[in-house]
């Protein structure tokens, strides 16, 4: 899933925010709880600052201190031009941060010995194909999450934008020509990666969703966060 590239933008904007305005101190000179109200008091003024002035429509910031959140708290509104706000507990999107995420899984799988990263698509997920035999019979999940398959950035990007979904654009992305030699080259590929992930949960037999699921979001207590489309529609 994608997130509006300003939302994406304030998002890491955010979290640099949050870096520039914590107290710089040595070892030896604690950071207090005023130091710590003074950093938070001036992200919270940029974050109001940021809506009204029609950067995003809304946002939400979460700061953890010491393991515990010491901060959480929602700005402005879900969508420009209607009223339902922004508070702690609204969904958002995270756009490309899922790729951390999706390898986040993966290496519990390869930690419980399922798949390893050199695992071979071919032997997990035998009806994928890339345009040409050779790479569709060597591509790996490693291959896949370091965007080396030759994949061209975009595939299957704008036949999401229409409406087709996720399994018919895999079917589609052995139609692709490759944008360079197979471990050739580097291209991002959301496809590909989205391949790498599906492919490394088929072992299990379960869906990409629910080993996201039981792997990571269940064990760190993430009873918001979901993999499925439609959580996010709800």
């Amino acid at each position: 899933m994608r997130l509006g590239r300003n939302l994406y933008h304030l998002t890491i904007g955010a979290f640099i925010a949050v870096l520039a305005l914590w107290p710089q101190v040595a070892p030896a000179d604690p950071v207090t709880p005023e130091r710590i109200a003074a950093a938070l008091a001036k992200l919270e003024a940029l974050a109001e600052a940021t809506v009204a002035d029609g950067g995003v429509p809304g946002l939400a910031i979460a700061v953890v201190h010491d393991d515990k959140v010491i901060f959480l708290k929602g700005f402005g509104h879900r969508e420009a031009g209607k009223p339902e706000t922004v508070d702690a507990d609204t969904v958002f999107q995270i756009a490309s941060l899922s790729k951390p995420v999706s390898a986040t899984v993966v290496a519990a799988l390869v930690g419980d010995g399922i798949v390893s990263w050199d695992s071979k698509i071919a032997d997990l997920d035998p009806a994928f194909r890339l345009a040409e035999a050779y790479p569709t019979s060597q591509l790996t999940i490693r291959d896949l999450f370091s965007h080396r398959s030759g994949l061209p950035g975009t595939a299957g990007d704008d036949l999401e934008d229409i409406g087709y979904d996720r399994a018919e654009i895999l079917h589609r992305l052995r139609f692709v020509p490759p944008s360079s030699s197979f471990r050739a080259g580097y291209s991002y590929s959301n496809f590909g990666l989205t391949e790498g992930a599906v492919a490394a949960a088929m072992p299990t037999g379960k869906s990409w969703e629910d080993v996201a699921e039981e792997k990571l979001y269940r064990p760190l207590g993430m009873a918001s966060t979901s993999s499925r489309h439609a959580d996010f529609l709800k």
